[in-house]
């Protein structure tokens, strides 16, 4: 999908996560606990607007191997890149979200990100269906850009 200019500019801090996975809403869970200022909005990697989002960054629609952070089209992270960027965002101590960026090398970080991603169902389990229809949310949710 090519998205208008307008279109575009709608898709901003929006995180795409893997909509059944238990462990992965407990992580969007904190997220809004933690987003007192409503930074951020998510949305499930299996949804139309993740797919439409995936394809428009050249990545398979399909894929629900990562959290993607996208704070625009042109900024995107992956991995274990996004809770970094997340805590930076919050405003959390950049000074402490930089050293451990540095003291835990992406490769790192990502090789134990891909761990825990290829075992998230037997850590957490998995739900029959995705949160984001959950009233109580629904603000935080988006459906369509």
């Amino acid at each position: 999908m090519k998205f208008t200019a307008q279109k575009a500019s709608a898709v901003k801090n929006i995180i795409l996560f893997d909509g059944v996975c238990n462990f992965c809403n407990s992580w969007v869970n904190l997220v809004i606990k933690l987003d007192k200022n409503k930074t951020f909005k998510f949305a499930p990697l299996q949804s139309s607007v993740g797919k439409d989002i995936l394809s428009h960054l050249g990545r398979n629609e399909d894929d629900i191997s990562s959290v993607v952070l996208v704070q625009t089209l042109e900024q995107v992270y992956l991995k274990s890149d996004v809770p970094l960027q997340v805590l930076k965002i919050l405003g959390f101590d950049s000074n402490l979200v930089n050293i451990l960026s540095q003291v835990f090398p992406i490769r790192l970080r990502d090789y134990v990100y891909d761990l825990v991603a290829d075992n998230r169902y037997n850590i957490m389990g998995k739900r029959k269906e995705c949160r984001c229809n959950d009233p109580k949310f629904s603000d935080r949710f988006v459906t369509t850009i």
